[in-house]
């Protein structure tokens, strides 16, 4: 064989050794390949999904996106009063409340989800009649929200002639159980025999979520004349729990009601010693544990009132911190929950603001208090909260004007919340004195960040993406006293909403702004959030 034709064969031998040698491996290749996309691409996921946070020079915080969970509905709530000029069963005009047109359209574009009715001590001092009942139901669907109605747990009320109301009414348990039971009759049948004659036509919207009384540890018990004991209230719950279920058994009964809850373990007590709600909750869930046949719950909840100031109008920095007890407030209390019922309870706060009486803080510290509060238990993830109140008394501060027609500073803060985006994403980060707060959408392509600025003084924030994240870099500048949301488009901008409250009363007519952010990681000039 000559020397060329030696050279020409040793040449194809060692392309077939090498053909066979990639056919060999060219396998182990593919899946290399594959399995480096699969690490990029989960690599990128993880950029796409994580976010940090940095208020200043604070410590820096991770949001993970991975990590959200669904906002109740109901953490947008409100008590409202009976419609001005209504008649309760004792009293004629006994109703203060305005029920306008801007004041309903307020309510659904701030995404108010849950009405407390008839609100405060009024639902005991009087008794609803039919006719506020139906005007109830109406508001309902005009707001489109869901109901918590207070059953009358104090008996018979004298009218204006010295006789009692309703005169089929008396202070016996089982005959005031059962004007509730009618109660739940008229607002959840369709067909109930109080829908007759004048009433034939009322509006109709069943009424989720109920109480019984309100504030029974300072109400007085009409069969013992004293303040109810724990043990009392525990067995008047109980009768009342029974008959109303009897109406409708898929309605969710929430107690006890108090007008304090200060911790499990700490009180409020009764006269005999007993704690408030750690001894309802054991009497009830005992009562359950011997009647394990019942079709339904005697209790379907735990609700309470927390006014966390008698006098709200010294120590602002007390005031604007007083945010950071909602986690050692709830969550021995879910944990007491579930130790006497062996199951979840969901958590009504259904009175809440500054303080009971007259001695408030000034407009704009109130405000920064209730934007720092519902942040606070958004976090905390609590059920359901009930603002005191919508409309119809001066102080504490209300969402509206009596007149129905302006809203206050508070209302301002529910305004703002209704930017929020529909899912909490937990996030770490010291809160003073900026709070910092985070939502996303059901898909993860919306952030909404809030900042609450308690501060006299301008303070900066930094919101950046991880390496090759499709999210990009954010600059936030926090005015003295500000409460910003900033909602961020994953490829896209980003815009805030912003309101600029003081330390004193002065609170513009129109304080809520809003910005279209320039993407950036420098701090914006004075006068722009973003």
């Amino acid at each position: 064989m000559r020397q060329d034709q030696k050279r020409a064969f040793a040449v194809k031998q060692s392309l077939q050794r090498r053909r066979k040698l990639y056919l060999l491996l060219s396998p182990f290749f593919l899946i290399s390949l594959i399995f480096a996309a699969i690490q990029l691409n989960a690599s990128i996921g993880a950029n796409n999904s994580q976010i940090t946070v940095q208020i200043g020079r604070q410590q820096t915080a991770t949001l993970d996106l991975r990590q959200h969970t669904p906002i109740s509905p109901y953490l947008y709530g409100v008590n409202v009063f009976p419609r001005d000029g209504s008649t309760s069963l004792d009293m004629p005009f006994s109703g203060f409340m305005q029920y306008t047109p801007y004041f309903i359209k307020t309510i659904q574009d701030m995404h108010i989800k849950l009405l407390r009715y008839p609100g405060g001590n009024w639902g005991e001092q009087h008794i609803l009649s039919l006719s506020q009942l139906s005007d109830f139901s109406q508001t309902l669907i005009e707001t489109g929200s869901e109901g918590m109605l207070q059953a009358h747990l104090a008996g018979p009320v004298q009218d204006q002639q010295g006789n009692w109301q309703p005169s089929e009414l008396s202070a016996n348990l089982n005959s005031r159980a059962l004007l509730a039971s009618r109660w739940v009759d008229y607002m959840n049948n369709p067909h109930s025999s109080l829908r007759t004659g004048a009433h034939a036509h009322d509006p109709y919207h069943p009424v989720k979520f109920w109480t019984v009384g309100n504030e029974p540890d300072l109400s007085t018990d009409p069969l013992t004349q004293q303040v109810y004991t724990v043990t009392d209230y525990v067995n008047a719950f109980i009768q009342f729990s029974l008959a109303m279920h009897q109406s409708d058994p898929t309605i969710k009964i929430f107690g006890p009601e108090i007008s304090q809850f200060y911790g499990v373990g700490a009180g409020p007590v009764d006269a005999q010693g007993q704690r408030w709600m750690d001894d309802f909750l054991k009497g009830i869930a005992r009562y359950e544990q011997l009647h394990p046949a019942l079709p339904y719950h005697i209790l379907d909840g735990v609700s309470f009132h927390r006014y966390q100031f008698d006098n709200a109008q010294v120590a602002p920095g007390i005031l604007l911190s007083s945010s950071n007890e909602w986690g050692s407030l709830l969550t021995p209390l879910r944990e007491l929950i579930k130790r006497d019922f062996g199951r979840d309870l969901p958590i009504s706060l259904s009175e809440v603001n500054t303080n009971p009486g007259d001695l408030v803080p000034t407009r704009g510290l109130a405000a920064l208090w209730w934007a720092n509060t519902l942040g606070g238990l958004m976090n905390q993830q609590i059920e359901q909260v009930a603002f005191f109140s919508a409309s119809g008394v001066e102080k504490p501060y209300p969402l509206f004007t009596n007149d129905g027609l302006h809203m206050t500073a508070m209302a301002w803060v529910m305004q703002l919340f209704s930017h929020l985006q529909h899912n909490l994403v937990p996030l770490s980060i010291p809160n003073e004195p900026v709070s910092v707060y985070a939502t996303c959408d059901d898909t993860a392509q919306t952030i909404s960040f809030l900042f609450i600025n308690t501060s006299p003084l301008a303070q900066e924030a930094q919101i950046r993406p991880a390496a090759f994240s499709a999210w990009h870099y954010q600059a936030i500048r926090l005015a003295p006293y500000s409460i910003i949301i900033t909602t961020m488009h994953r490829e896209s901008g980003a815009e805030s909403y912003r309101f600029i409250t003081t330390s004193g009363d002065a609170v513009a007519a129109t304080p809520v702004t809003y910005t279209r952010c320039e993407t950036s990681n420098a701090i914006p000039a004075n006068d722009k959030p973003c």
